[in-house]
């Protein structure tokens, strides 16, 4: 499936979702006797969901009843119809209509194309973030540990070792990753050194008696790789 078809399916599924979102606003307003358009209008209109938040907020927290007389909606606290007048002895409540199956709609509708957008990511390794992106990633870092993990990731790692005394005198790797190539680079000063770790066979011992004394850094460097695991500690 090319990139253009991925794009317009979640698009469209977005749209749609959308679009049951409004119609679930208009038929919950109108089952609480607001002012159905208006509201939907609002959520419709306003920007970055802020629109729904006010219905949630405002809009929703009002209760109204039908006036036994005339059928004008009024607020459910009313002793007078503020249409005809009436005096509210009997208090006729608004038929509601079930609009619960509207929001399951939405949800759903987002959810798949949020799984579409999710799936053009992992298919297209020509699509980066400049900000680089992450899928199911797990980082721990701590004094002598670094582990990472992630199926798909654009976005660059690295930490450094403070080697004092001559100590630690090796970094112990556990590596492995399902496609590409992944390899470990070592920089201090002008010294470089880049070794292929991807796949060490359960367990790599990288001699770091070659480094002096001071920061070394630590990058991962991953060339289209996907399903990535790498376990490294030191003493």
């Amino acid at each position: 499936m090319n990139d253009f078809i991925w794009i317009l399916i979640c698009f469209t599924l977005i749209i749609i979702a959308w679009i049951f979102l409004w119609i679930w606003t208009y038929k919950d307003a109108k089952n609480r006797g607001l002012n159905a358009k208006l509201w939907t209008l609002i959520v419709i209109l306003a920007p970055s969901g802020v629109g729904l938040l006010i219905y949630f907020l405002v809009g929703r927290k009002q209760s109204f009843i039908k006036c036994s007389n005339c059928s004008n909606s009024i607020p459910s606290d009313s002793k007078y119809c503020n249409k005809c007048g009436n005096l509210v002895i009997q208090r006729k409540m608004i038929e509601k209509r079930p609009t619960n199956y509207l929001i399951i709609c939405f949800a759903v509708s987002f959810m798949l194309s949020i799984g579409c957008f999710l799936g053009l990511m992992i298919n297209n390794d020509a699509i980066e973030l400049k900000s680089g992106y992450s899928i199911f990633l797990v980082e721990v870092n701590t004094k002598s540990k670094w582990n990472i993990s992630y199926y798909k990731s654009t976005s660059k790692f690295s930490r450094t070792i403070d080697k004092k005394e001559s100590h630690p005198l090796a970094i112990n790797i556990d590596a492995s990753c399902e496609e590409g190539q992944l390899y470990l680079k070592l920089t201090q000063n002008d010294m470089k050194e880049v070794i292929d770790i991807s796949d060490t066979n359960g367990s790599m011992k990288i001699d770091l008696s070659k480094f002096e004394n001071g920061e070394i850094k630590l990058e991962l460097i991953d060339e289209n790789c996907k399903g990535v695991g790498l376990e490294a500690y030191w003493n």
